[in-house]
């Protein structure tokens, strides 16, 4: 299954829609957003990267249970849990929505075409980086994430201590 995601800021992210703890203050501050984002990462809620140092591209992100056999620019793996038979790929203004007001949830009403349907339990992903974001001339009719779900009975006791691959 493949999705194509707008993001208009540089961020991707995987949520657990049933289980996210979005709100963290009125006037919140990047360091106090990413800070909440690496503890919902750590209760494994949310996986969140960033795509590319400028933003604003449409991907196309494939599903699967394997990786392809393509070359890859670089990877990471983190768990997460579902909970409610599915998540969503959220993009980045979303969580600041739900992270400045507390009664915005992230809503299958807006995301309802990034819904990625699951089994209930435990998975460790891999999110594989198919371009290297320095050296990119965008193509649209490529693949540009892999995102490779493992069923596991134990989650793996990994910490993020950010958000993957933000290197500000």
């Amino acid at each position: 299954m493949t999705f194509e995601f707008s993001d208009g800021d540089g961020f991707i992210s995987i949520v657990n829609a049933d289980k996210y703890k979005g709100f963290v203050d009125n006037d919140w501050g990047l360091d106090q957003l990413f800070n909440h984002f690496v503890d919902q990462m750590n209760d494994r809620n949310i996986i969140i990267w960033t795509s590319n140092e400028d933003g604003g591209n449409e991907w196309n992100i494939h599903i699967s249970n394997r990786p392809s056999l393509n070359d890859e620019f670089r990877h990471f793996s983190f768990p997460i849990v579902v909970t409610n038979e599915c998540l969503y790929l959220v993009p980045y203004d979303d969580l600041t929505m739900v992270a400045q007001f507390e009664s915005e949830v992230i809503s299958a009403k807006y995301n309802s075409h990034l819904k990625i349907e699951m089994t209930n339990g435990s998975y460790n992903v891999t999110i594989r980086q198919m371009f290297d974001p320095k050296n990119f001339d965008y193509e649209s009719d490529i693949i540009h994430f892999e995102m490779i779900f493992n069923s596991v009975n134990t989650i793996a006791n990994q910490k993020a201590d950010k958000v993957f691959w933000w290197t500000e």
